[in-house]
């Protein structure tokens, strides 16, 4: 059965899949409309999950009270939510094995206990393919990196970066070994949830010619993630290499950038875009849902981000239409009633 990928990798833009800037929408190697055949069907292993996610309100700037906050807010709302994902800003790039202390004073393992008794499930955000030049994983091991390959392509805004994001190689034995390292290490503490991001980064290894080593690669490191005992989340990932070893595919960019709270109108007009693109990649990946769960994103509703009225409901009807992820982005604590009843619970009870 042939299922068609419109777009390269995650983020792609479907109404333009032969775009070329930023870098990472595009195949660099020219495969932006790819066909897949399976023999039939393959039907997810689980239900579609609901949740909270850190990254739209908090963006990096998250810490246990915050994570166990979130948690309990979304117990005291009696909202039912499956998982509560902590995302970017945990720890540093590539230190995958250690959470910042300063942050996590008690460690992941406890955290995930106390997530736990609140009748929630964890998860964890990881880009396994990266590692912040300042960490401890790059000072130890520089020659695990694609030399000379900085974060350019991962996203323009690192030619102002202090500390660059440096790729890994994945053809290198001692690196599948490391992420074996750090997924038990994930498996250990407990989660139920992992969102792998940034997967499309080593592709841009000029020593590639073609996507047939790096397809393979990354189905090889999707595969291990798909064997073990959580949900698996797929984000900024090349589209046919993934069939059949994940969980749940991001269809589009970030429906709203967290830096840009309060910032209006940049906010509204940014927004409005991501708005547009999810609504497009919706359109033109929908039949991937025989593969995977589709993940459209968090809901968000509060005014700090810019969104109007009209927007938030656009935003629910999407989810919805995706019929797959449904996380919340924001600050739960902060909600009024009326966006609790009139946005919140009818998004989660639509069925």
């Amino acid at each position: 059965m042939p299922v068609s990928f419109i777009g390269w990798q995650s983020w792609s833009d479907c109404a333009r899949p032969h775009r070329k800037s930023p870098p990472r929408y595009h195949s660099p190697h020219y495969k932006n409309v790819t066909q897949v055949h399976t023999p039939q069907p393959i039907r997810p292993r689980f239900p579609p999950p609901t949740g909270w996610c850190s990254w739209h309100y908090f963006g990096p700037y998250i810490n246990e009270q915050i994570i166990l906050d979130q948690a309990k807010a979304s117990v005291d709302l009696n909202l039912n939510l499956d998982y509560i994902l902590i995302d970017d800003g945990w720890t540093t790039w590539g230190d995958w094995h250690t959470p910042d202390l300063r942050r996590f004073p008690h460690g992941l393992k406890w955290l995930v206990k106390q997530i736990k008794s609140l009748g929630l499930k964890a998860g964890l955000w990881w880009a396994p393919l990266l590692a912040k030049s300042s960490s401890k994983l790059f000072h130890r091991h520089p020659d695990w990196f694609i030399p000379n390959l900085e974060g350019t392509q991962v996203s323009p805004l690192d030619t102002f970066i202090r500390h660059k994001r440096r790729v890994l190689d994945l053809e290198n034995p001692q690196v599948a070994k490391y992420l074996k390292s750090v997924l038990d290490f994930f498996t250990d503490c407990g989660f139920k949830l992992l969102k792998s991001d940034y997967l499309y980064a080593f592709y841009f290894n000029p020593k590639f010619k073609s996507s047939q080593i790096p397809d393979s690669l990354l189905h090889q490191l999707l595969a291990v993630i798909y064997q073990l005992p959580l949900f698996s989340v797929a984000c900024g990932c090349p589209l046919a290499p993934a069939a059949g070893v994940v969980d749940a595919m991001r269809i589009s960019e970030d429906i709203n950038i967290p830096h840009l709270k309060h910032l209006w109108p940049v906010n509204r007009l940014i927004h409005a875009s991501r708005l547009r693109h999810l609504e497009s990649n919706l359109k033109s990946r929908f039949s991937t849902r025989q593969l995977w769960h589709l993940d459209p994103d968090a809901f968000i509703c509060h005014p700090a981000h810019g969104l109007t009225h009209h927007q938030v409901l656009r935003l629910q009807t999407l989810i919805n239409r995706a019929n797959g992820l449904k996380f919340l982005g924001d600050n739960l604590a902060l909600l009024s009633p009326v966006q609790i009843h009139g946005y919140i619970s009818p998004l989660l009870s639509y069925r």
